[in-house]
């Protein structure tokens, strides 16, 4: 499995409530704090966003898709300036309606110059920071002269399509197209990485380092090193680790401790893995030495973990 891919099965990426609306100008919504990853989709028109604690508002068109980071309040409107309504208030008013419902029919003599798709992601992992921690506070994908870009276009007009067509398997639909929406914004973020800027992303970006990273990942269980993981990219160990470092942000050896927990976290929610099998799994030597460093990173014992996220009991050894 790539590296994206196994972070977005790690961490889970799960959906919210999707919601549709047609809009008239002058229009405004305002997007209170919340804890998850909000998300945008402009299927016909154009508007202006404004995020907190962000610069200038950021014209959005058509076919266009932004991603904003959690507890970050924001205002789409037609026009900077327009006055904006709490978006609870539009829902409950029947502005917003759930995705399968017919959206509100606007006054007569009144056409619609906005549609939108709104709607946010959570993680099931609840120390979702390696993912969050590497994106910017807003992505903002657009179609451009790019495989993303034409990947990205033709799956917005299918969401579209399907919001109002109401056929049968909609919903099944309408939630594997945002799920593949969310890795195209990734896609179309790593190509545009600022080179400054250390993360896991930019690393995955970099040829050498992303084949490191693949190691990893393909196999988190084996007694890696650094002089192992750098003579199989090509590099001496000290160019390797300085280079990973100064492109991930942290050292090999701790973004693998760190990936391992991870990964560990993941098996407690969704299976019944014995602690000797998950530890075995993540490369330690013992359920003990296992236990001892899963606490020191998330602050429960693995039982404990397990417990909290209503999966099946620990099963002893």
């Amino acid at each position: 499995m790539d590296v994206l891919s196994d972070v977005l099965e790690t961490v889970r990426v799960e959906r919210g409530m999707l919601f549709q609306t047609e809009l008239a100008a002058p229009w405004g919504i305002r997007a209170g704090s919340r804890d998850q990853v909000a998300f945008h989709v402009i299927l016909r028109g154009h508007c202006w966003l404004s995020v907190d604690g962000v610069g200038d508002p950021l014209a959005v068109e058509t076919g266009d898709v932004v991603v904003l980071a959690p507890r970050r309040d924001h205002i789409l409107r037609d026009l900077p300036g327009t006055p904006a309504r709490d978006i609870d208030d539009l829902v409950a008013s029947g502005a917003f309606c759930r995705i399968g419902e017919r959206p509100p029919v606007p006054d007569a003599g009144v056409a619609p110059t906005t549609q939108l798709v709104c709607g946010w992601f959570s993680f099931a992992d609840p120390r979702s920071e390696v993912l969050l921690s590497a994106l910017p506070v807003v992505l903002h994908a657009r179609e451009q002269a790019t495989d993303t870009g034409s990947w990205l276009t033709q799956t917005v007009k299918m969401l579209g399509y399907e919001s109002m067509a109401q056929r049968p398997g909609m919903t099944t639909v309408l939630n594997r197209l945002c799920d593949a929406l969310f890795v195209y914004v990734l896609r179309s973020h790593l190509a545009q990485l600022p080179a400054e800027r250390p993360s896991w992303l930019r690393a995955l970006a970099d040829p050498l380092i992303g084949m490191a990273l693949q190691h990893m990942h393909d196999d988190p269980a084996a007694a890696w090193t650094v002089d192992k993981l750098a003579a199989d990219v090509g590099m001496s160990r000290s160019a390797f680790s300085a280079r990973f470092t100064e492109i991930a942000g942290e050292p090999p050896m701790q973004y693998l401790a760190r990936w391992r927990l991870r990964k560990a976290a993941a098996m407690l929610r969704d299976g019944d893995e014995t602690l000797d099998a998950i530890a075995a799994a993540v490369g330690y030597s013992s359920a003990a030495a296992f236990s001892k460093a899963f606490t020191r990173e998330h602050d429960h014992s693995p039982g404990v973990y397990r417990r909290l996220h209503d999966r099946a009991p620990e099963i002893s050894h």
